[in-house]
């Protein structure tokens, strides 16, 4: 009866081992995309130490089990989620950004546009072709053990500053999700644009990532070049009809969070150069839809080769532009000279030299975003939850 009894019991401890370490595969490949191994290791290392307390130090089983267990636990409890992004990388560059990247520890990064300069004064995608090949050797090779997600902006859709217009936009996205791996099975190879979104459990909030397209369906704006100017024509569109539609239904979808990530910037306002307001109709209708959320949201941008943080009513945006190809220190000491950019929503300093940015999740689930520079000093920073 003892002999049963006893096997019963650790056939169940087993069972229940077994069970955790599954639990723990789904969990993080739920929140990640990735398949990590880590739990496994940690049960091992964590037997270990219960089989030499319970054996050397005299311990019995149970508390010993308690003890590292609990040890354990508290020390999971203790990660954070953190998710890195950045825009304006060019492949003609050194990349030194990735060494301060690095000791994040990142979970993820996001490419926000601009992550090649591809384009040619012609249009054609010969030199895309080549810039991508050149970028994949140029990407650092632990980069590749990273759930990576991104969007494109002017230099890696195909013209500079181009819209709708542009008549190879569609062989410029076969090759951009070809180059970032998106699985076949991915709506973006059947619809018009590169726009999508994720919605995961991270740290104990439901968080929906969203990628916007501001290059496949936006009209022409009404300059053919920089300055740009408010339109007054409201025909004009930065999504489509289409990527409209679908950006309102996910952002009905049961969420703690969204995360909005666009190329060009939502809430300045105040420069020449694009952004939302050359189209002003168009960002109230965003902003108008995103206050109509019950929950935070937090906007990401690039283009700009400048950095930024904004703030307009409950929205909050941060702007992480050039991970490696800021603008020349006599052209920024000149233009500032000249004008010096500001914005009524801005509320940081504007950082003109390489950065990066961060979105830190906390297991208390606070959200806070954090701008970086080249050697993982921060800029500045912002609690969102």
């Amino acid at each position: 009866m003892n002999i049963f009894l006893q096997a019963t019991f650790e056939g169940l401890s087993l069972g229940a081992v077994y069970s955790l370490v599954a639990i723990g595969f789904v969990l993080i490949f739920r929140a990640t995309d990735v398949l990590s191994f880590a739990q496994p290791a940690m049960v091992v290392v964590g037997a270990g130490f219960i089989s030499y307390f319970a054996t050397q130090l005299g311990i019995p089983f149970i508390f010993a089990f308690i003890t590292i267990s609990s040890s354990v636990y508290a020390d999971q409890l203790d990660d954070s989620y953190i998710l890195g992004f950045g825009s304006c990388i060019t492949e003609k560059r050194d990349q030194p950004i990735w060494k301060a990247i690095e000791k994040e520890n990142i979970n993820e990064f996001f490419f926000m546009g601009d992550n090649v300069y591809g384009d040619t004064k012609d249009g054609l995608l010969d030199g895309m072709r080549a810039s991508y090949d050149k970028q994949k050797k140029m990407f650092p090779e632990w980069l590749s053990n990273k759930k990576l997600n991104a969007i494109w902006d002017d230099h890696d859709y195909g013209k500079n500053d181009g819209g709708t217009e542009y008549t190879l936009k569609d062989e410029a996205q076969r090759l951009f999700l070809e180059f970032w791996n998106i699985d076949a099975n991915d709506p973006r190879h059947k619809r018009k644009g590169i726009y999508f979104n994720e919605e995961k459990i991270i740290s104990g909030l439901r968080v929906n990532l969203i990628g916007l397209d501001t290059r496949y369906h936006r009209s022409p704006l009404d300059q053919q070049s920089k300055p740009y100017y408010p339109s007054t024509d409201t025909t004009k569109t930065m999504l489509g009809d289409e990527q409209w539609a679908w950006l309102e239904k996910v952002l009905n979808n049961k969420n703690d969070l969204n995360i909005i990530v666009s190329s060009i910037q939502v809430l300045p306002t105040d420069h020449i150069f694009e952004k939302w307001h050359n189209l002003p109709h168009e960002r109230k209708r965003l902003i108008d839809l995103l206050n109509a959320q019950s929950k935070p949201t937090i906007i990401l941008s690039g283009d700009r080769h400048k950095a930024a943080i904004y703030k307009k009513g409950n929205l909050i945006e941060m702007t992480s532009s050039s991970m490696n190809k800021p603008v020349s220190k006599p052209l920024s000491f000149f233009s500032n000279l000249i004008f010096s950019e500001s914005d009524k929503y801005l509320i940081s300093d504007i950082y003109e030299s390489e950065n990066y940015g961060l979105i830190i999740f906390n297991d208390d689930k606070n959200v806070e975003i954090i701008l970086k520079d080249l050697d993982g000093v921060t800029i500045s920073k912002y609690k969102v939850m």
